[in-house]
């Protein structure tokens, strides 16, 4: 790199440097609540970062497709890679034969395309290698400087994402008949560094603040400077890969593990995690304790939860006559309520030659209850859907989609309910968060299209909620809305969902979003509830560099 170059690099990083701290310095602690992270386009899993249904990706590979479309919040169904983008890969050499053509039109397009699938739904599998592709001619972004610093070993980036939210009826958990309105910021800032070949580290920093708000945040809405990932990742042979330290985990649909991008704060654990890899797909092993979110604290870091411990196995094969074939096992225990749950399942997601799209997941869950009792549960989702070409510029997409989850008693850890563990449950039950996936059936349909061009996508998205067993209804931290009252009704309600998903550019989108809850007969017929209807408007802007 020329020493011009260098100093050029170097000017811009300290340049933003000097702006994430300003920002830093004056952010204001208005409520003592926690940050909310702002909604935003997810680029890596297929979906947007999660105002529609959360991204889909196996592992953490940029998904070739996904619930959502790559840029969208919600939308196709999801056909994950299983294997990550590789973190040592090193930037192109020099090309040697441009002069004679060799960049073809086929080379351009897949130079921009990795362009565009730069950012994943973990920021640990970006890749930025197009930076230094030959064949790359397209648009340069503001943070681009700083991506193949030292010769090629960091890159350095961030995000940063404002969201509005206008709640009538559901300010906290549930139907609360609280109304509130209030802004959610979140700041993100990474680096990684690779030590040699077969070596790196990688650390992230998270800032999640919020403001205007009446009532007390969400737990997920603020935490004012955290590490969000702090871990050293080794190489051991072409295939096998071993991290350790902190990390977010990201592996399938999102349904049972996700970072959860929606909230203003995201997931993290700390453990280890083994990664076998090849073409045909990939087998992940992990063994990691949930960090533990200390609300408001600017002066304390968030520590391991030695009390819980999370562990599991997952397996993605690509391109089987299926489709991409997910199966899994997963451990939760829990030495504090004296519980230990353990889920197996499967995922099955494709396209046929005639563009059906289908995804099918389901699993069966099995350990003790905090009582001592035995534990039985299951879940199960089912999705058809078809990309129709009206005209030959008009190609919306339908889907129709079934999801199940088994209900037991009123007690959190006790009887046959089943546990959702750590999932984007805002991608999958309805944007407004009003129910988890327990006790639940969900019979809903969505409608997907561009709207006054490929820029801008139109996502519409019905829900019928019904009780699986007539007692309570969970919300998505798993807790009973209602415990102690039965329920007068099955009948929970409607939800209808409108999104219009916006991208700018590759790294600036922005979202907009209206829903509407229509409570049913459960409301209206049951002791200690408010029989109410909700209302929930929202906008997110995001930029990433």
């Amino acid at each position: 790199m020329s020493q011009r170059n260098w100093k050029r690099r170097l000017l811009s990083a300290i340049a933003i440097a000097t702006a994430a701290i300003s920002t830093h310095s004056h952010a204001q602690d208005t409520s003592g609540l926690e940050p909310v992270e702002v909604l935003v386009f997810q680029q890596d899993s297929g979906a947007l970062t999660e105002p529609g249904p959360s991204p889909t990706s196996p592992s953490e590979a940029p998904a070739a497709s996904s619930i959502v479309e790559s840029q969208s919040p919600i939308a196709e169904p999801v056909v994950d890679p299983s294997t990550y983008s590789d973190p040592y890969a090193s930037y192109s050499a020099p090309c040697t034969c441009c002069a004679n053509g060799c960049c073809t039109k086929k080379k351009k397009e897949a130079a921009m395309a990795k362009m565009k699938g730069a950012y994943q739904g973990v920021f640990y599998a970006n890749d930025f290698s197009y930076l230094d592709d030959p064949c790359y001619d397209g648009p340069s972004f503001f943070g681009d400087s700083l991506k193949g610093m030292f010769n090629g070993t960091l890159d350095v980036g961030g995000e940063a994402r404002v969201r509005y939210h206008n709640e009538n009826n559901h300010r906290g958990l549930g139907i609360t008949g609280n109304d509130d309105n209030f802004w959610l910021t979140r700041y993100r800032m990474f680096a990684n560094w690779r030590l040699s070949d077969n070596l790196r580290f990688y650390g992230e920093y998270l800032y999640a603040d919020s403001g205007g708000e009446l009532f007390n945040n969400r737990p997920i809405e603020e935490n004012r400077g955290e590490a969000q990932n702090l871990f050293l990742e080794a190489q051991l042979t072409d295939n096998l890969s071993v991290r350790g330290g902190r990390q977010e985990l990201l592996l399938g649909a999102q349904r049972l593990i996700s970072p959860l991008d929606w909230a203003n704060t995201r997931r993290t654990f700390d453990g280890v995690r083994a990664t076998y890899a090849n073409k045909d797909g990939s087998i992940d092993a992990f063994y990691t304790h949930p960090v533990k979110r200390t609300a408001a604290y600017e002066d304390k870091w968030d520590a391991t939860n030695q009390d819980v411990q999370f562990f599991g196995a997952y397996m993605t094969r690509k391109d089987t006559w299926l489709g991409q074939w997910e199966n899994y096992y997963l451990g939760l225990n829990n030495d504090t309520t004296n519980f230990d749950y353990h889920t197996i399942g499967s995922r099955i997601v494709g396209k046929t030659d005639s563009n059906w799209l289908y995804e099918y997941e389901g699993g069966t869950q099995f350990g003790t209850n905090s009582d001592g009792t035995d534990h039985s549960a299951g879940f199960f989702t089912g999705g058809l859907g078809r990309q129709v070409a009206m005209t030959s510029d008009w190609k919306p997409t339908f889907w129709f989609w079934y999801d199940y989850a088994s209900g037991g008693d009123d007690e959190l850890r006790g009887g046959d309910g089943f546990d959702h563990m750590f999932p984007l449950a805002h991608k999958y039950l309805g944007f407004m968060d009003l129910f988890g996936r327990r006790n639940i059936h969900d019979i809903n349909a969505q409608f997907i299209t561009p709207f006054f061009g490929e820029k801008v996508k139109l996502v519409l998205w019905y829900h019928y909620f019904m009780l699986d067993e007539k007692t309570t209804p969970f919300n998505v931290v798993m807790n009973p809305s209602n415990p102690g009252n039965a329920a007068g009704d099955r009948e929970l309600g409607h939800e209808i969902d409108v999104l219009f998903q916006i991208a700018l550019n590759p790294r600036n989108s922005a979202l907009i979003g209206y829903s509407h809850f229509n409570s049913g007969k459960y409301y209206s017929t049951t002791a200690g509830v408010q029989d109410l209807d909700a209302d929930f408007f929202y906008f997110q802007y995001q930029t990433r560099f």
